[in-house]
Formats: structure tokens, sequence, C-alpha cells
């Protein structure tokens, strides 16, 4: 094993936080838009990307499969659900969905 693979996960972590913090930035910033119809699409597609990168990195998923992809299967369906809800939610209030 040489010095340079020993260093190799925390590169990984470090490019993980940018892009977690890069994402958070972005996530802002199209808060701010006025994007009207497309802002929340951005906002889970964000949100989405996000949870990919916590679930590849944190849960180790990069790898053989095991238990551990029943788990995250089974949080990406919960996302699904959640997702779902929030957009009926949405096209059921009283105003709808906006005009561009």
């Amino acid at each position: 094993m040489t010095s340079r693979s020993k260093h190799d996960p925390a590169l990984l972590f470090i490019v993980a936080w940018l892009a977690l913090v890069l994402l958070t930035g972005i996530s802002i910033w199209t808060a701010f838009l006025g994007l009207g119809f497309y802002g929340p699409v951005i906002q889970f597609g964000i949100a989405a990307t996000q949870a990919a990168i916590l679930f590849v990195l944190f849960m180790r998923l990069k790898g053989p499969p095991s238990l551990k992809w029943v788990f995250a299967g089974s949080g990406f369906l919960w996302l699904t659900f959640l997702y779902g809800l929030s957009f009926t939610d949405y096209a059921t209030r009283k105003g709808g969905w906006p005009q561009h």
C-alpha cells in the first residue's frame, strides 16, 4: 500500500463536501431566481443529487451488492413517495400551478 492510497479517501470526502456545498449554493441561488413552475423541480433534483452523494459515500454503496442496497433502495422509494405527495399538495392548493 502506497502513501498516496492512504490519502485518497480523505480527498474523496473533501471533493464530496465541496460538491455538497456547491449544490447547496446552487439551491439557494435558484430559490431567489423566481423560476416559476421549474423552481420546485430544480430544487427537488438538487436534493436528490445531494442524497445520492450521501448514500454512495456514507452508506458505502460503491461495492458488491449487499443488504445495504435494500435499505438504500427503500430510502429512494420513500423519497419518491415524499416527492409525489409534495407535488400533489402543491397541485391541489387553491391557486394551483403557477402561471408563467
